[in-house]
């Protein structure tokens, strides 16, 4: 056998290594599209399946040729995925503690309105739900298992399961208005709370019950899928909404990725009232998924989807405006991610991507202990003019880097601390209140103690202010590199930013003649609908899409020289994957 055709099969070896496993954890608010996501294209078995549309031929664009590429990659490799829905794993609890399940249904209905015989009625079958425990023990012992409880394992969670959720769904939305949302939503919290054994008694240690049976799911399939001769495990998981969970993934599952669906926030209202929903129980959906408030561990277990949004790899817009039965740009930015999945380099980033990629990678440098956030500015073509994050001003020092007690006895370091800091006596007796420098510690368990001055300065005078955060706001810290350090042309240009400028920002963004604000966080204020929705010269505002942080690298870097791969390939072409 010739060197070129070992090198071929080796080469094949690792692009089938590569492939054989992909995780998506689905993320994003309720009625984005994650689902749409999972069950119109993830879990198609046929490639031609997928709702495309048709590459125009000569092509004319960069992002024609990637399309054509990617076709032509995932027409001989596409596998469907198999979906592992959050809401049935959240069922699998239920029903192995199914009187605390009874206990919460009542609670959140206010009245006892479970009746166990209607769900019989139904087709539940309780004696197989009775048996739920033991299924239990063999996720939790995969491995040593028999074939045989492998395969009746993988029937009860993956085909018995589903069922049995979408019945009680059924009958909690027939029951009483609204009640199905509000149960599992609150049956996930106590999950994460208690692990919904005992619903009285809080273990931090039950974090992770969710992600962890999640995983066992993984497991337990893939173990299935050995049995049956197939060699890929591919998962989509619909739909996390913890930011937790969604590092617990990507902490033990390499090709693990976090991929959010985002739409604009009319559209996606829009979508909900569509389904049936009533303003009220959108309003209700968009408190739990943004939470304003962190302070109790109710809120630490609850969900987050903004924090969720802000770790995520890959980002996915769904804003089809005018056919919300179209999803066939939706769906080529799905499946572009998933050919990268399976063979990275395969095409090249977009200028968008590379410019966010790079505002992304600013954030790391903010010293802010509340918020790191980036921005780069760039002229009409891209080319980046300048970068920033939210940090304090040049010469300062920022609150990552101080010490509270610093402060309380007054060890006169001016350049860390302002006079108004050291010599206000009102701030100090406040900061002395605060739950961060209450004790005489400058560290805790190896973590120095410091504070948010916006936070001790806001609770002392009653009264929330951005004009009294020590840092500038990245977008700012960018727009004023440009002119300290020479004037360059950015009007016309384009600001990327890791979540949406605030008002104070977006005047300025408005004032510089910013053209277009790509942004992946949506900011909570009135900076869209009031200070940029007005007049004649109007920024138009872009929820990103593409891949940032670690999947920027982890999609976009070949494995080896494209040249190489080609010339490898050719000699052995009929017995290549």
């Amino acid at each position: 056998m010739s060197d070129k055709t070992l090198i071929a099969e080796g080469l094949n070896t690792i692009f089938q290594q590569r492939a054989s496993s992909i995780v998506i954890g689905l993320t994003g608010r309720t009625g984005s599209g994650c689902s749409t996501v999972a069950k119109e294209i993830l879990s198609l078995e046929k490639f031609s399946e997928i709702s495309l549309k048709d590459i125009e031929i000569p092509m004319r664009t960069h992002e024609d040729r990637k399309k054509k590429i990617i076709k032509s990659w995932l027409n001989t490799h596409w596998k469907p995925f198999t979906i592992i829905q959050v809401s049935h794993v959240i069922t699998s609890f239920a029903l192995e503690s199914f009187n605390g399940f009874r206990q919460i249904v009542s609670d959140v209905a206010k009245d006892d309105l479970f009746d166990s015989q209607v769900l019989i009625d139904q087709g539940l079958d309780f004696v197989q739900i009775n048996l739920s425990n033991n299924f239990k023990g063999i996720l939790n012992n995969i491995e040593n298992c028999e074939d045989e409880e492998i395969a009746q394992a993988y029937d009860y969670y993956f085909k018995k399961l589903p069922i049995y959720s979408e019945k009680i769904k059924e009958y909690l939305n027939k029951a009483k208005e609204g009640i199905y949302t509000k149960t599992y939503q609150t049956l996930g919290d106590t999950i994460r709370t208690s692990g919904l054994n005992n619903l009285s008694q809080t273990q931090a240690a039950q974090l992770f019950a969710l992600p962890s049976r999640i995983h066992q799911l993984i497991k337990l399939c893939s173990r299935h899928n050995q049995l049956i001769g197939q060699n890929h495990n591919y998962f989509a998981i619909d739909a996390l909404r913890h930011q937790f969970e969604i590092r617990y993934f990507k902490e033990r599952i390499p090709s693990f990725y976090a991929m959010a669906v985002t739409t604009e926030e009319e559209t996606r209202r829009n979508r909900l009232l569509a389904l049936g929903l009533r303003v009220k129980e959108i309003d209700a959906l968009d408190a739990k998924e943004y939470p304003i408030k962190n302070k109790t561990y109710q809120d630490f277990v609850s969900q987050n989807i903004q924090a969720c949004l802000e770790i995520s790899d890959i980002h996915i817009s769904n804003l089809s405006k005018t056919n919300p039965k179209d999803i066939t740009e939706l769906s080529y930015q799905v499946i572009k991610y998933v050919a990268l999945m399976q063979h990275p380099g395969l095409v090249t980033p977009g200028s968008i991507e590379r410019c966010m990629q790079a505002a992304v990678a600013a954030r790391m440098n903010s010293g802010c202990i509340s918020r790191q956030v980036g921005a780069v500015v760039t002229d009409e073509n891209y080319s980046i003019k300048a970068i920033g994050w939210n940090d304090v001003p040049k010469g300062q020092v920022p609150c990552l880097l101080r010490y509270s007690r610093d402060v309380i006895r007054n060890n006169g370091d001016v350049i860390s601390f302002s006079d108004f800091e050291l010599k206000n006596e009102k701030f100090k007796n406040q900061l002395k209140k605060e739950d961060v420098v209450n004790s005489e510690l400058d560290e805790i368990k190896g973590r120095h103690i410091t504070y948010c001055f916006k936070s001790v300065y806001s609770n002392l005078t009653g009264e929330k202010n951005q004009v009294h955060t020590r840092s500038l706001h990245a977008e700012e810290n960018a727009f004023l590199q440009v002119s300290k350090y020479g004037g360059q042309a950015i009007e016309g240009g384009n600001l990327f930013t890791s979540a949406s400028p605030c008002e104070l920002c977006a005047k300025k963004a408005y004032q510089l003649g910013i053209k277009n604000i790509y942004f992946i966080d949506p900011y909570p204020g009135i900076s869209s609908s009031h200070i940029l929705g007005v007049g004649d010269n109007r920024p138009t505002l872009n929820l990103f899409s593409g891949a940032i942080g670690r999947a920027f690298h982890n999609l976009y870097e070949s494995i080896m020289p494209y040249k190489d791969e080609i010339n490898s390939l050719i000699v052995t072409s009929d017995r290549l994957i």
